[in-house]
């Protein structure tokens, strides 16, 4: 299967990209590293699993827009579309984990979302914030394949984000997770 990864956000070169996403100033976090760590080690068990797999973006890329995502993805015919992204909000408390589609998705992107939060859940044993449908995402709304966009947890969240940035095991527990999670929906179309 070939597989488009998307590093949410982006931090550009020498980090001086124009949109760090989420930040978590008491930490000193950045949702942008984060992303792209995962999606690095999310690709290592993609390749191994035989898996073709492309970015939408790279550790030395710049800023790269909304659009340019959903091209590279539409314009490699790939599979899949896998955003990773970390939440985030006011309340410090709010944690876990949520997977969101395009809310006129195919029925196939309605299988990969509920099949990646149910692994994410299992292997994480975070908070299940569930499968939410969303019309105003741009990268969901505009790929020609069936598309998700994973929220990891929450980098507003202290004991969340140190996990997400520092916690070798539960970083693989969660790449793992999202590999398990796209097995099981290869296995059942």
């Amino acid at each position: 299967m070939k597989i488009c990864l998307d590093a949410g956000h982006s931090f550009g070169v020498n980090g001086k990209g124009k949109d760090p996403g989420a930040v978590n100033k008491e930490l000193n976090l950045k949702e942008s590293y984060i992303a792209m760590e995962l999606v690095s080690m999310l690709n290592d068990l993609l390749i191994k699993s035989g898996h073709e797999v492309i970015f939408t973006r790279t550790n030395g890329s710049d800023t790269i827009t909304l659009k340019r995502r959903c091209d590279i993805a539409n314009d490699a015919d790939a599979d899949i579309f896998v955003s990773i992204h970390l939440n985030s909000c006011d309340n410090s408390k709010a944690n876990g984990i949520e997977t969101l589609r395009y809310n006129k998705s195919s029925k196939k992107a309605t299988v990969l979302a509920n099949e990646v939060q149910r692994s994410l859940i299992f292997y994480t044993q975070a908070m299940d914030r569930g499968v939410k449908e969303r019309n105003d995402l741009y990268v969901l709304k505009h790929t020609d394949m069936p598309a998700i966009l994973v929220e990891v947890g929450f980098i507003s969240n202290n004991t969340e984000a140190l996990k997400l940035s520092d916690d070798e095991e539960y970083r693989n527990k969660v790449v793992k997770a999202i590999a398990e999670g796209i097995k099981s929906y290869s296995n059942r179309i």
